[in-house]
């Protein structure tokens, strides 16, 4: 089992909704009459986290043929719960602030591009 979490943002790059860390960057570096908010605070700490314990995933594009290119969109393995509860939560702290953000889960994510023991990146066809 997979799980996203994503916002209601259209990301165009990926033509479909931003996940939860692009949602919280944005919110992060455009927002900045929200960064006195606890919650804001609260959500660096979490993305802090993130930064020391999931790796960057190395491909989110690539071109099989001239004809297509493929976009990567993350997903958690269901069996990573550390990942998944912080996830949870920042999902929640985006929420609280006013961006909407709703949990995906899939049996199968797609054609995978690429993981590790915490995430995996399945194609979405661009």
């Amino acid at each position: 089992m997979y799980i996203r979490f994503e916002s209601t943002l259209p990301d165009t790059d990926a033509r479909c909704c931003s996940g939860v860390f692009t949602a919280a960057f944005d919110i992060w570096y455009d927002r900045a009459d929200l960064t006195s908010l606890w919650q804001v605070q609260e959500m660096r700490r979490v993305l802090d986290w993130f930064n020391e314990h999931l790796k960057k995933p190395e491909h989110f594009y690539y071109r099989p043929n001239r004809k297509a290119e493929i976009s990567g969109i993350c997903w958690f393995h269901a069996s990573a719960h550390s990942h998944v509860s912080q996830a949870r939560y920042l999902a929640w702290l985006l929420n609280d602030i006013g961006q909407p953000i709703v949990t995906r889960t899939a049996s199968a994510p797609g054609r995978v591009l690429w993981q590790d023991n915490h995430q995996v990146v399945a194609a979405q066809t661009l």
